[in-house]
């Protein structure tokens, strides 16, 4: 790998490091932000379907519904990007209760367990019961909390991806330096028998 590549993914990784921190510190700002990726992401979808309706058109008269879909995923996206406010106060609720599901789910599992005569079972149902709880909490006691706890996941996230990169760029370097050792020796063993074959 090029030296130049490798400096410019370890300053990648100082980025996402970087803004995975400013993520956590401004938890209010990432919820905005994830509202406007989510917006962006719906145009982008939405255009692509736009493409697919206007390629299929003529083999499939019946693809008004795609268009319709398309029409939809674009206006909600634009609609997102002017305006993140309702989504970004409505995505700790929905955190919250994507957690609460998981919960239960977790919870109904560990009974199917039970069932089926493991031992452990109890441990599973435990931590089902503290995820419920915490779903709980985060739906209807303290939203702020669902959003801070969302806004530090992304900026977990982000920062463990920086550090991949660092980690890849070791990876690399590791090897490259085995890979020049094995050449160095195939060198050496090619020069040996050089040697004796002039003697």
């Amino acid at each position: 790998m090029k030296t130049s590549t490798k400096i410019w993914m370890c300053l990648a990784g100082v980025a996402l490091v970087a803004l995975g921190v400013l993520c956590i510190m401004y938890p209010g700002d990432t919820i905005i932000s994830l509202a406007w990726v989510l917006g962006i992401m719906l145009v982008v979808s939405g255009c692509s379907s736009f493409g697919a309706w206007a390629t299929f058109r003529a083999i499939n008269p019946y693809s008004g519904l795609t268009f319709l879909a398309a029409l939809m995923q674009v206006v909600l996206g634009i609609l997102l990007i002017i305006n993140p406010a309702p989504l970004a106060i409505a995505l700790p609720f929905i955190f919250a209760f994507w957690v609460l599901y998981e919960g239960i789910g977790l919870l109904v599992d560990s009974i199917n367990y039970k069932r089926l005569g493991w031992s452990k079972w109890w441990a599973l149902c435990l931590l089902s019961i503290l995820i419920i709880a915490a779903g709980i909490y985060g739906l209807f006691c303290n939203p702020i909390a669902s959003a801070k706890t969302l806004a530090w996941l992304v900026g977990l996230g982000i920062i463990l991806d920086g550090v991949g990169n660092w980690i890849k760029v070791a990876a690399v370097n590791r090897v490259e330096k085995k890979l020049h050792r094995i050449a160095d020796n195939i060198r050496q063993v090619i020069d040996i028998e050089d040697v004796e074959e002039v003697k």
